[in-house]
């Protein structure tokens, strides 16, 4: 079927008190775990790939955006449920622009280290763009704390100031805000501590769908909670290239590497093949967040709307 628009997926989760899921690909398996769990769990979603990892100085090679552009528009309109296709959180404008002729149907544009006044223009020329063509854009007001697993010490962070959110939806004329309300990026072993009163806020005083990253660090509690008071996305990317790395780690240490049939363990897709063992991991921990998020068996549902 068609690409169904980001900003349709998630106005119907609002109206309905659910959160759609953005489950963050880094390779063709994980985006394929990812169409195959929204399949099995009959729930609209949003797939794609990280524009900071694409972009990444420390990449030994860079493979370019079309490719990963081209590869899940492709899977997506195959699907049977909703699917939307995003470029998230990219922090070269020029990447951007090259995503929205490479099949993505949102884009977001997120550059901490800018002048606010900077990011407002950059964000108002993207949407201008973006909606001639039919593109959704995402974008966010504040700054996620990042979490170092070695230490566990979180790193920088800015909660989201309502009224400078409510200037930015405004100005810039985006379809989507991502929010800081105490959601941390890479938080594993721990739970965040959102604040729930700024989110009230925030969902008063901004009418569009607000979305929260950094959901490996989130509760079920705090998930169902979200979802039931104005968080329509939530994202999710940490947690699932955990499950890959548990799984292939699993399955090494059960195998003798030395004198396995190359072919049956990568490529051949069976029980022996480990990138299978990863997929499956991840499509088992996306298919549950799926049922916590609210999001299994409203795919129907969404085509209805």
């Amino acid at each position: 079927m068609p690409l169904f628009p980001m900003k349709r997926l998630l106005c119907h989760a609002r109206q309905n008190a659910y959160a759609v899921g953005y489950f963050e690909s880094f390779n063709m398996d994980a985006m394929f775990a990812v169409l195959e769990a929204a399949d099995k769990k009959d729930s609209p979603v949003i797939i794609g790939f990280g524009g900071q990892f694409i972009s990444s100085p420390k990449r030994s090679v860079i493979d370019g955006v079309y490719g990963f552009g081209a590869l899940a528009r492709e899977s997506a309109v195959r699907a049977r449920v909703p699917v939307a296709v995003l470029l998230n959180e990219s922090n070269r404008e020029d990447m951007v622009y090259q995503g929205m002729h490479a099949g993505f149907n949102a884009v977001m544009y997120q550059n901490a280290n800018e002048d606010y006044g900077r990011t407002v223009e950059i964000t108002k020329n993207i949407c201008r763009t973006a909606h001639m063509l039919g593109i959704d854009v995402e974008s966010e007001v504040g700054e996620l704390p990042n979490s170092d697993i070695a230490t566990g010490r979180l790193t920088g962070g800015r909660n989201t100031d309502a009224a400078q959110a409510a200037e930015f939806a405004e100005i810039t004329g985006i379809d989507a805000l991502a929010v800081a309300i105490g959601n941390v990026h890479i938080l594993e072993g721990k739970t965040a501590e959102i604040d729930y009163d700024l989110l009230a806020r925030l969902k008063s005083e901004i009418d569009l769908p607000l979305v929260l990253h950094g959901g490996t660090g989130l509760s079920s509690a705090d998930i169902r909670r979200l979802a039931g008071n104005g968080i329509s996305k939530i994202n999710v990317g940490t947690v699932l290239k955990r499950a890959y790395i548990d799984a292939v780690m699993d399955f090494c240490k059960t195998r003798d590497l030395a004198n396995i049939d190359p072919h049956v363990t990568i490529g051949w897709g069976g029980p022996e093949d480990m990138i299978s063992c990863g997929r499956a991991a991840i499509e088992e921990k996306i298919e549950g967040l799926m049922e916590v998020f609210g999001s299994a068996g409203q795919a129907g549902n969404v085509m209805k709307s």
